[in-house]
């Protein structure tokens, strides 16, 4: 068998595998080239060893469900800001490693008078949930028997903890915390150059 029709047989494999995936626009674009899809088909190989394949539950009782993917929101400055989430995190050799830890989706309004967070946490209750704040640091952990949600944000403004509430209702977090006045500036002093 000739090199080039064993790459072809590769390729009919993964791409009966995973219809849903968009083959031919990864391959138009170059950005999922053969050595790319060769890592990523080696690590799905490792991660599948052991498993038993008539056990449709084998990788979830492993693993738990994995997520990976971005947000696309547009900032106060009118620029697109983009997050990613999930608990799929690049390592440093390049692979990717699945965390048991979710990264929920997380959603900041920053207001004139408020800072407003969205989280989605679906499947755990209120009682599950930690909540932690400094005064530019947003700490969220929940656990529910197999699912374990873990994010933190940095803020780019400061907030006042002791004013933060939080509802939770029908798997959405809401967390509400008023933000600190900002100092007012000096006019200064100028300078005269000689």
């Amino acid at each position: 068998m000739s090199w080039r029709r064993k790459k072809d047989d590769e390729y009919r494999k993964w791409k009966e595998m995973f219809p849903w995936l968009p083959f031919d626009l990864f391959e138009s674009s170059g950005f999922f080239n053969e050595d790319f899809m060769d890592q990523i088909m080696g690590e799905l190989e490792k991660m599948m060893e052991g498993f038993d394949l008539n056990d449709p539950e084998a990788f979830r009782k492993k693993m738990g469900p994995l997520t990976w993917g971005w947000n696309i929101t547009m900032g106060p400055d009118g620029k697109p800001v983009i997050k990613e989430f999930g608990n799929i995190k690049p390592s440093m050799k390049g692979a990717p490693v699945a965390s048991k830890d979710r990264e929920p989706l997380v959603d900041v309004f920053i207001e004139d008078k408020l800072v407003r967070l969205i989280v989605e946490l679906p499947g755990v209750s209120k009682d599950d949930i930690k909540v932690k704040t400094t005064e530019t640091r947003i700490s969220i952990d929940a656990q529910s028997g197999d699912r374990k949600y873990s994010c933190e944000r940095d803020l780019s403004v400061k907030i006042k903890p002791k004013t933060a509430s939080a509802k939770y209702r029908n798997g959405i977090l809401e967390f509400t915390v008023e933000r600190k006045e900002p100092v007012a500036t000096e006019e200064g002093f100028e300078v005269k150059i000689e």
